[in-house]
């Protein structure tokens, strides 16, 4: 189970969230919403351990972030963030983050699940298929689909995702929410999005106003 509790960050003494606290449990699917400025990215980031909080607490199975070696906590959790970019290297390098002990099974599984199949097939060097800096020779959803595969071929215990599909068409939008959102995922499910699909399909919305929860 995860745990926020008593949440508070500030940058440069600006107050950017405030008092955040809900838990997520396992396999469960959470929204997190709001407007533009709402405190929504800092929060992502939050949970992921990539900032630290100015005071209060996560937990991990009720052992608190602090605590817990910050590389160990990691490798439960996966994030996806909206300006996440591929880099310059082959399509293996980039799912894979060039974690060789990652099967082609698994590899082939995230490339599936993302509706990327097509384009490998289509492609002669298969994995080995090289990807210019920020995937510039790609469109913007084979990007964005080249970082969710990353995101889901270790099949972590917490996935964090920030407008993973933005862009997307509406029919490859639903059958993706829907996988991801399947219990069946060894994941807890956390995801900002101002797409209304997936307020419609979580279990329950955090909504962000001014840093807090409304």
């Amino acid at each position: 189970m995860l745990n926020v509790k008593n949440l508070t960050f500030s940058y440069d003494k600006t107050p950017v969230l405030k008092n955040i606290s809900f838990k997520a449990k396992p396999s469960e699917n959470i929204a997190i919403i709001g407007e533009s400025g709402s405190g929504k990215s800092s929060l992502l980031r939050l949970i992921a351990g990539v900032i630290k909080p100015t005071t209060g607490n996560i937990f991990l199975n009720n052992m608190s972030l602090q605590n817990l070696h910050l590389n160990k906590y990691r490798s439960h959790i996966r994030l996806s963030l909206s300006e996440e970019t591929p880099f310059q290297g082959t399509l293996r390098e980039n799912i894979t983050f060039g974690d060789s002990t990652i099967s082609d099974e698994d590899i082939f599984w995230a490339i599936e699940k993302t509706g990327l199949s097509e384009f490998v097939k289509q492609e002669p060097k298969g994995l080995n298929t090289y990807i210019n800096p920020e995937g510039k020779q790609l469109s913007y959803t084979k990007a964005k689909k080249i970082i969710l595969a990353r995101a889901i071929v270790t099949k972590p215990k917490v996935l964090i995702l920030e407008d993973p599909l933005d862009q997307f068409e509406a029919a490859e939008t639903k059958r993706i929410i829907k996988f991801l959102s399947n219990i069946d995922n060894p994941w807890t499910l956390i995801v900002a999005s101002m797409n209304p699909r997936w307020e419609n399909t979580c279990n329950r919305t955090v909504t962000l106003k001014n840093g807090k929860i409304v």
